[in-house]
């Protein structure tokens, strides 16, 4: 006889679950247990306390989701697009719905499952209009560029923002943030407490909703506004990701100093090609400068500045969710290099027929066991 666990959910397939191994179906009865039942959220959460303590699990994800999909709510996945073709007609500028489409791809601002948040304004720049972008917004950033007539676009998680309980309590208990839509802020109302949007998805003109359910759909993005303008005559106020809490390991080091020496000569090269050579002082009518010299020569000023350039860029690549891997032979190169030359053959799922790595033992897709006895593929 199976044991039995909160809810009636039996103890093998919540272990299933807690690893990652449930089927699809099993996972959704927990999914739709877990809006009723809070004994079984405080023992998944109490679970997944634990693996994190342990190191089976990393500690929740702070990446900034500048390649998340911000467009995947509708069966297209063109919200963003939908939302750049309801600021244009706002703004009164004729555009070919086609033509949109087909740029989109042909530049890659579009992706097949959705737009990823960095290209998010990318018809209305080629429009002519400015796109401001920026993490960590508030409510005022977006009070503030209503008030100056600009337009707003924000990435949110779009079952949250409808109120999706089962999305609220999963996010309290699963590591991962889900900003998968995009939304046009019309106003704000302080006085109600609410904001209304145009949403691409709803069949209402615009849909209201209290701020403090908003802001939580919101956060899931980090925030992230893009403001659009007919101009950039207004005073530029740059802000850039917050990348303070960013820690590069001690063996990076020596990779932000080639990447600093190989910037200044990339500076060194295009600085000739435009007639500048070296100088005492620097000399803007004669194109002369005293950094027209060799990485090592260069006063610590001037190296601090290449290096500060390069530890952002390496920050900024962490943050945004990379890892940097050298080749070597390192274990974890070794394991990479496996898969990537075992992906060059295709093994299939008997079960959903979706696409496997060998030597694995679920589906990534419909998470079945599988039966396959992979010392027959050589």
């Amino acid at each position: 006889m199976k044991k039995k666990s909160v809810n009636n959910i039996s103890a093998e397939v919540l272990a299933a679950f807690l690893d990652g191994n449930a089927t699809t179906q099993e996972s959704k009865v927990i999914f739709d247990a877990l809006t009723e039942d809070a004994e079984l959220r405080e023992l998944l959460h109490i679970s997944q306390s634990v693996d994190v303590e342990l190191g089976l699990i990393p500690q929740e994800c702070e990446f900034i989701p500048m390649t998340a999909m911000a467009a995947t709510c509708n069966e297209e996945n063109y919200c963003c697009l939908e939302c750049e073709k309801y600021i244009l007609r706002k703004l009164n500028i004729e555009f070919d719905e086609q033509l949109l489409l087909q740029d989109a791809f042909l530049n890659g601002w579009q992706k097949e499952d959705g737009t990823p948040l960095h290209n998010v304004g990318r018809h209305l720049e080629n429009k002519g209009l400015v796109a401001t972008r920026q993490y960590n917004a508030s409510i005022n950033d977006i009070a503030k560029a209503l008030n100056e007539n600009e337009s707003v676009i924000v990435a949110v998680d779009g079952g949250e923002l409808l109120g999706n309980r089962t999305e609220e309590i999963m996010e309290d208990i699963i590591i991962g943030q889900i900003p998968d839509h995009t939304i046009v802020v019309l106003s704000l109302d302080t006085k109600s407490n609410t904001i209304t949007l145009f949403d691409p998805n709803s069949s209402n003109a615009e849909d209201t909703y209290p701020i403090e359910q908003f802001k939580d759909a919101w956060n899931d993005s980090k925030n992230y506004l893009v403001t659009i303008t007919l101009n950039n005559m207004k005073d530029y106020n740059p802000k850039p990701i917050d990348l303070s809490n960013v820690e590069l390991p001690q063996e990076l080091n020596e990779l932000r100093e080639a990447l600093a020496e190989n910037a200044h000569d990339v500076w060194a090269v295009e600085r000739m090609a435009q007639g500048w050579k070296y100088g005492l002082k620097r000399d803007d009518d004669k194109k002369e400068t005293p950094c027209m010299v060799p990485y090592s020569q260069l006063p610590e000023s001037e190296k601090k500045f290449d290096r500060d350039m390069a530890e952002s860029s390496l920050k900024l690549v962490k943050a945004i969710g990379y890892d940097i891997i050298k080749t070597e032979n390192t274990e974890l190169y070794r394991l990479l290099k496996k898969r990537l030359l075992e992906a060059k053959e295709e093994y299939r799922c008997p079960v959903c027929k979706g696409l496997l790595y060998k030597h694995q033992v679920f589906c990534d897709t419909c998470g079945k066991k599988l039966e396959i006895n992979w010392n027959l593929y050589k």
